[in-house]
């Protein structure tokens, strides 16, 4: 038996960003956790899509694994968050809306020409024939990330009797082909995936018509194949019953996976990124994470309280999709005074400095498949103002104080008891260094293994490379 796991994902997204959010973080860590324990043997391969889209080619890992390192590493905020006003996003042309309706392998030569800025139709021409070619069965190419090339020339993968074909990431963002589903069924290979959250099903409004259409395709008609669905809460495994059910499809109940936590692995050094106190909220600047009513508790903090009683709110992130109006708002209020920073994609020690000097972080999502930043404050010692929906009371449990997301009375009044009452911060913070003992980036992959028939005596992990990405 061979279980494969599928990295295209994980790979098409760090190509083109440094900074991971949730799904990648997730993917990625088990994935090291699984290499730790197990190493590239015959029970446990990588592989991604060959460049004709045809089948599959193995990756080494660690040659991946170097290479986003080194992309998610690298410090680049600045030493002056308060001057820090994120660009005006721009909204998508009628072209490029049309574009992302396509299929992935014309959407990717498409887009190259897009962001070339060609004006020549003979060179755009001879730009399209040779991106369509390289999608053509051929030679593999290299691929660079972070800085580190490594080889995707790796031997093409027979799928056999036994084996399993996972993959952990954002999997509804390329959906496979029937044809390759019915060859897997046919090889008496078994399929599993992870499912992160229903977002795009349960709330279109916050999402890209784009995604709307790449998820329900893959909901309706991908999913219901698997023989094997995992998923990262029970609220998310729910949701995704219920969805399957209201079409007249079904699967078997979902496994939940324990999701792991980052645990900072030395102290933070050096100056604070951020002069204390400030509030910290960690996650992409987007519909659902509710920056927008942050903004609003902030403003009446200030309007009821000394200006110099009333810390600093943090946004630590990347700007998102359908923020223009938030943008707009912050940059039209002078982000309240400058009480309010931006600190665009910081690095893990960035991320790290962030919360070991904050006062306590805060989010107030409408909705999470799980909620890793508020098991990552956890980790840091820091408790949490959270929003009490969806799987968000899962990640934090007894450890945070909850509000109602929709509810700005009531976050106000939340957010502005631990503002004033220290003492409060400080015996949370000690039950937190008590009984705070979440599962491992190790935890999770023991799990799934264990779940997907590993027999094998697995090794105790080692220290190497224990670092998380953030």
């Amino acid at each position: 038996m061979t279980i494969w796991f599928d990295v295209e994902d994980l790979i098409r997204y760090f190509q083109h960003a440094s900074r991971p959010t949730g799904i990648q973080r997730l993917s990625f860590e088990t994935y090291r956790a699984i290499w730790r324990r197990v190493g590239e043997t015959g029970e446990v391969r990588f592989c991604r899509r060959n460049t004709a889209r045809t089948g599959f080619r193995t990756i080494h890992f660690p040659a991946l694994e170097a290479g986003i390192l080194a992309a998610a590493s690298a410090d680049t905020a600045t030493a002056q968050p308060s001057t820090i006003i994120p660009p005006q996003p721009r909204q998508p042309s009628w072209l490029a809306q049309a574009g992302r309706r396509l299929p992935l392998q014309y959407r990717l030569p498409l887009g190259v020409i897009a962001r070339s800025g060609y004006a020549s139709i003979a060179a755009s021409r001879q730009l399209v024939a040779a991106s369509l070619a390289s999608l053509r069965p051929g030679p593999t190419t290299s691929s660079r990330i972070g800085g580190h090339q490594f080889d995707l020339d790796g031997p093409e993968v027979v799928f056999g009797r036994g084996d399993w074909f996972v993959n952990l990431g954002a999997s509804w963002d390329s959906p496979y082909e029937p044809e390759f589903l019915a060859s897997l069924r046919a090889s008496g290979t078994g399929f599993a995936l992870l499912v992160h959250d229903l977002i795009p099903e349960l709330f279109p409004e916050w999402c890209t018509q784009a995604m709307v259409s790449d998820f329900s395709g893959w909901l309706y008609d991908v999913v219901p194949q698997t023989d094997l669905m995992f998923a990262v809460s029970r609220n998310t495994a729910s949701d995704l019953t219920t969805s399957l059910q209201k079409i007249g499809k079904s699967i078997p109940a979902p496994v939940v996976l324990p999701v792991g936590s980052h645990r900072p692995m030395a102290p933070v050094v050096g100056p604070p990124l951020v002069n204390p106190p400030y509030v910290l909220m960690v996650g992409t600047i987007e519909a659902r994470k509710n920056h927008g009513a942050l903004m609003r508790v902030w403003r009446r903090l200030l309007q009821t309280m000394p200006a110099e009683a009333v810390p600093d709110l943090v946004f630590a992130g990347k700007i998102g999709w359908l923020t223009t109006d938030l943008v707009q708002q912050l940059t039209n209020a002078n982000w309240l005074g400058g009480k309010i920073r931006f600190i665009d994609s910081p690095s893990e020690s960035e991320l790290a400095s962030l919360y070991r000097h904050c006062a306590f972080s805060v989010f107030p999502s409408l909705y999470e498949g799980w909620g890793l930043p508020v098991t990552e404050s956890l980790s840091f010692g820091k408790t949490v103002a959270a929003s009490n929906r969806s799987a968000i009371p899962e990640a934090g449990g007894e450890f945070c104080v909850y509000f109602d997301p929709d509810n700005i009375t009531e976050a106000y009044k939340v957010i502005r008891g631990l503002i004033e009452n220290p003492t409060r911060i400080a015996a949370l913070e000690a039950r937190i260094a008590a009984e705070f003992h979440p599962p491992s980036w190790e935890d999770t992959a023991a799990a799934l293994l264990a779940r997907l028939g590993l027999e094998q005596q697995l090794s105790e992990p080692t220290a190497k490379g224990l670092q998380s990405i953030g």
